[in-house]
């Protein structure tokens, strides 16, 4: 039986943390576009659906909460995961009350639980 594969889109401005993620995001499973900038994220995805998309809260050209809630607007299905590094709870009240299925704290080496994250929030459908 073959896996399903799930298209992700990863936004994330740095190419280190990026190069991390993508380092545990399996392609076999994952089929991953990725984006660094608020407006390189916000063109992939006018033009392209994806089941999950990882938002980084800060982005060279704005803030991962503001795109979030663009993306919620035009989208308001779409799936989403705030990354960050702050780890103050109201950020998270916040990030769930703009769209956010879930929210993942840069801790240390956070890019190991980021696949199982997006797994159990793209599964959720599967149990409804």
């Amino acid at each position: 039986m073959k896996e399903e594969r799930y298209k992700i889109l990863v936004i994330e401005d740095n190419p280190n943390h990026l190069e991390l993620m993508l380092q545990y995001l399996p392609d076999t499973l994952f089929d991953i576009d990725t984006a660094m900038s608020y407006k390189e994220a916000l063109e992939k995805v006018r033009k392209n659906d994806f089941e999950i998309i990882t938002i980084d809260y800060y982005l060279p050209d704005g803030n991962g909460m503001d795109l979030m809630k663009e993306i919620h607007s035009s989208k308001p299905k779409q799936k989403m995961i705030l990354v960050t590094a702050e780890t103050d709870p109201e950020l998270s009240f916040e990030a769930l009350r703009s769209g956010a299925l879930d929210y993942v704290v840069k801790s240390y080496q956070y890019f190991k639980q980021l696949k199982d994250r997006i797994m159990e929030n793209l599964e959720e459908d599967d149990e409804y």
